[in-house]
């Protein structure tokens, strides 16, 4: 889930939060039958919590708890600022005559059809709904996605022998586009937790990437990167880090660590800040010592190492009821509403199971998940986004 195809250019409960998006959408209870065997097979407790009431919808904000997922260049350009050059592009665009009103929308007619005469029960069950809201978003969506195309290969037309483009060679739409492009490719579907957010107009936000796995083993050098981060290190050279115990006590923390974790551990990537120091452990257990809600009522708890490592150990706990993650994305005050606002982010509002859930080889993608429980728009575009790939 961490890297974005070839192909592209390059029952439900009421939310507590009064800031929700109230809508009356009809949204599915199960989106693949396949990861809730996954789930079953991985932590019993949670998938029953999963089968028996998961849900998600839109939000209008980010909250703690809460989920920011990462759009769509195509959707980000569509909902984004007036301001901005491509959604200035777009829209011109959209209502000219370059722009055939009809084919995709009957390209998306036969492609439902085709889908809903196949045999195959889980074609079947993607097959693409037709109406008016599915007709509405296949005409923005590939509109935006011919008009970056066109773009594209504009800018790529640039390129010295090389391969090579300057930036002070592009235009300031082209360097718009370019800029809005690279950040999209690094941050591709990405499905975020919200951990805090700015209080009483201080501070700024976090997040953790928790569809990013980075290591289902751990190895000395991985258990040492988890347990103490990259800033407990030795250095060995002028360029290169040996991660060593310092004392007695860090050695024997490491021995017990790995003999907890050393088989079965979900390691992942949270973010690209503070990745030197030690991962952060998210957990479902209310009861464990040390650990910490990051919001009343959401059921999402931080911390309790010592605790989840003595209960793996006496069978109390398994390996897979954690998740470790090295790094998170800091905001600036407003950096994050910022972007929801230009279309890069869509904040959800799930229940809990989405967020504790392992994400190591997921028949279906969080993020698709994510979003096909959100049902209306968000549903039509990743199916929208799933044509693009050939791995699924």
């Amino acid at each position: 889930e961490d890297s974005p195809p070839s192909t592209a250019i390059t029952s439900e409960e009421s939310s507590p939060s009064s800031s929700t998006t109230s809508s009356t959408k009809e949204r599915p209870k199960s989106v693949s039958k396949q990861n809730e065997q996954l789930l079953s097979a991985q932590n019993s407790a949670l998938a029953e919590e999963y089968i028996n009431g998961v849900w998600a919808h839109e939000s209008s904000i980010p909250e703690v708890g809460g989920l920011v997922c990462r759009m769509p260049l195509e959707s980000e350009i569509y909902r984004g600022s007036p301001d901005s050059f491509m959604y200035q592009k777009l829209q011109t665009f959209l209502d000219s005559d370059d722009y055939d009103r009809t084919e995709d929308v009957t390209s998306r007619q036969q492609q439902g059809r085709s889908s809903r005469t196949s045999s195959s029960s889980s074609t079947t069950s993607q097959s693409m709904s037709f109406s008016a809201l599915a007709a509405k978003t296949v005409f923005w969506y590939r509109g935006a996605e011919k008009l970056l195309k066109k773009e594209m290969v504009k800018i790529m037309s640039t390129a010295n022998a090389n391969g090579r483009i300057d930036p002070s060679d592009l235009d300031e739409e082209s360097l718009e586009l370019l800029q809005l492009y690279m950040d999209h490719q690094s941050t591709w579907q990405e499905v975020c937790l919200v951990t805090e957010m700015s209080n009483e107009g201080k501070g700024g936000s976090k997040t953790i990437a928790i569809n990013r796995p980075m290591a289902f083993k751990l190895s000395k050098s991985m258990a040492r990167l988890v347990l103490m981060g990259a800033l407990q290190a030795s250095e060995n050279d002028s360029t290169n880090f040996v991660r060593k115990e310092r004392d007695g006590g860090e050695t024997q923390n490491l021995v017990k660590f790995l003999g907890a974790f050393e088989n079965q551990c979900a390691v992942y990537v949270g973010g690209p800040d503070d990745m030197d120091k030690p991962a952060v452990l998210v957990h479902g257990i209310a009861d464990l010592p040390g650990a910490v809600e990051i919001s009343r009522g959401t059921g999402i708890y931080q911390g309790g190492l010592e605790a989840a490592i003595d209960g793996v150990l006496s069978g109390k706990y398994k390996p897979l009821d954690f998740r470790f993650f090295v790094g998170h994305t800091r905001y600036a005050k407003g950096q994050l509403e910022d972007a929801v606002t230009k279309g890069k982010y869509q904040p959800i509002a799930c229940s809990r199971p989405l967020v504790l859930k392992q994400c190591i080889q997921l028949p279906k993608p969080l993020w698709h998940e994510v979003l096909e429980f959100c049902g209306g728009e968000l549903k039509e575009i990743s199916k929208l986004e799933l044509t693009k790939r050939e791995d699924l």
